[in-house]
């Protein structure tokens, strides 16, 4: 036997474990004492302090061994299944490894935010292990309330994500399956109103892993495997903080069009609101909390709204610009997303835009469009949720083009499913009804627009999508991604586009040639005289050049 093992993890059979646990924080010993009660035998080690497992140990079967039914003098051979002996210590990790089961299956928790700590972990955990062996890396383990703006940035760009670079690296070589669950951000008042609230998390790694791992997870979150890559989990995070930015865009732009096109007070916006809530076709989370916002009266100035006092500015961060930079790197179209970020650009001009506004003219009176405010209304919930539309393929687009470079097999349908949880910024009529028409295609990568219910439903909205861009040129009221959505919307469904166009002028200027319709290889046009004296001249040097034969150099004679 190795000389490191403990009295208690004697390496009976009947005493090898089928889980492992490293790190003990609060919901690691949750976690393990919870297999534990239902007689699955767990092993648990504390990388910081090895000392502290048989402490937890003692203390669990302090409290459980009252609820146990069997004596040790009872029924010897039943005693290592009671549940006050299924959780086992180990002093070392190749101790640890010894214990478990093979195909091991390893749940790290302790290390959010900390990815030397893990990589210090799995480079001795490695070695130890086997091929078919699992590990998942479990991620943010405590909520918080955010304070300061500084706390927002919580993100973690996929290519940095240590779990899928050691996956690609050093495990898949192994056979060893490396897993990553990435925790998605929920209603702060859901978390306070209902304590027992499970948090939410995007997992990525090989499925057949997930799906062995996810008995022992499931009790303690909600979970969705989305890819086959550990980065997968952060890209579905990133791709979901991106399509949030643009929604919320969406539904500002359609407020302030009820406000300075339809001369709305704060508390029309609200009933409106209130109205689409209740039965309109963009019921949403944030159809919701945006109602309550222009209820709210300002207690520190006790005049007017609080939304009237609130800085119209955003500031930015590293994984804001992520998105934009991706699709273009991507060559993936992404309009409305992109304006969504020109927006905050635009808003940090603050100064510059005061100036502006009293420069620059914009239409008044007689020139501006006098349109029906039941007919603003009405037309405008149509808009927004085509947009909305829009805004979710665009973020969906670019997750599959990710896929297809870094060979990753994606699963669409559980992200549209957790992205619309109830606690959920996303949460809406719109993505439940994408969710349920993605699955009825069974995943089909195809793009989400050609969908037929989700085609259908753009088909019957697309003309007051129109009426609401219009209505917003006319009246000098910005709408970056209601216009934006709608220039893709029929970008995307053009034949032809104007394109040709662009490749004429480039070969007039410089020759650079362009491809046609029907035909097979490369052309160039001479588009005027010039061009046509310019290809005679070069013709007649070619043909010189090949009719010149170099004189032959006379060969000396030797004596």
């Amino acid at each position: 036997k190795d000389a490191t093992l403990t009295n208690s993890a004697a390496m009976s059979l009947n005493e090898i474990c089928e889980l492992g646990v490293i790190g003990l924080t609060s919901l690691g010993q949750s976690l393990a004492a919870h297999h534990a009660i239902k007689k699955r035998r767990v092993c648990v080690y504390d990388y910081d302090d090895p000392s502290f497992a048989p402490q937890v140990i003692k203390e669990f079967r302090t409290s459980i061994e009252q609820d146990d039914d069997i004596n040790d003098e009872d029924d010897p051979a039943l005693n290592t299944t009671r549940p006050s002996r299924c959780m086992v210590p180990s002093n070392s990790i190749k101790e640890f490894a010894t214990i478990i089961s093979t195909p091991r299956k390893i749940i790290i928790f302790g290390t959010h935010e900390d990815d030397k700590k893990f990589d210090d972990i799995w480079n001795e955990l490695r070695v130890n292990l086997t091929r078919g062996d699992m590990v998942l890396r479990w991620g943010e383990e405590e909520g918080t309330i955010l304070t300061h703006p500084s706390d927002q940035n919580n993100l973690q760009f996929y290519t940095e994500s240590i779990v899928g670079n050691l996956s690609k690296l050093q495990a898949e070589p192994l056979g060893i399956s490396l897993l990553e669950m990435v925790k998605l951000e929920q209603d702060r008042a859901a978390i306070i109103r209902e304590s027992d609230i499970q948090d939410t998390f995007v997992v990525g790694g090989p499925e057949d892993a997930y799906n062995q791992l996810s008995l022992y997870v499931s009790p303690f979150a909600l979970i969705g495997h989305v890819g086959s890559s550990a980065a997968c989990a952060h890209y579905a995070r990133m791709v979901q903080r991106a399509v949030e930015f643009g929604m919320a865009q969406c539904l500002a732009e359609g407020c302030d069009l009820l406000k300075k096109a339809a001369l709305y007070e704060n508390q029309d916006v609200g009933r409106t609101l209130t109205k689409w809530q209740e039965g309109g076709m963009i019921s949403s989370y944030l159809v919701e909390i945006s109602s309550k916002i222009y209820y709210k009266r300002d207690g520190i100035t006790k005049k007017g709204h609080v939304i009237d006092h609130i800085v119209d500015s955003i500031d930015l961060n590293g994984s804001d610009t992520w998105f934009s930079l991706e699709a273009t790197k991507l060559g993936v179209p992404a309009p409305t997303i992109t304006a969504a970020l020109e927006a905050r650009f635009l808003s940090n001009m603050k100064e510059e835009r005061v100036d502006a506004s009293s420069i620059l003219g914009a239409p008044e009176g007689a020139d501006t469009p006098s349109v029906m405010k039941d007919q603003i209304s009405e037309d405008l919930q149509g808009a927004i949720y085509s947009a909305w539309t829009c805004v979710v393929a665009e973020g969906l687009s670019i997750f599959v083009a990710a896929a297809e470079v870094g060979r990753w097999e994606v699963n669409l349908v559980e992200c549209l499913r957790l992205w619309n949880l109830p606690s959920s910024f996303l949460n809406s009529d719109m993505l439940d009804k994408m969710h349920s028409a993605l699955a009825e295609s069974q995943g089909n990568m195809q793009h989400v627009l050609l969908l037929p219910s989700i085609s259908a439903q753009l088909q019957a909205t697309h003309m007051s999508w129109r009426r609401i861009v219009t209505l917003c040129f006319a009246s000098a009221i910005p709408c970056p991604c209601l216009g934006a959505s709608l220039t893709y919307y029929d970008s995307y469904r053009s034949k032809i586009l104007p394109s040709g166009l662009i490749r004429a002028q480039r070969d007039f200027f410089g020759g650079y040639g362009y491809n046609r319709f029907n035909e097979e290889g490369w052309y160039t046009s001479c588009w005027v005289q010039e061009h046509t004296d310019g290809l005679k001249r070069a013709t007649k040097k070619l043909e010189k050049g090949a009719n010149d034969e170099p004189k032959k150099k006379k060969k000396k004679k030797t004596k």
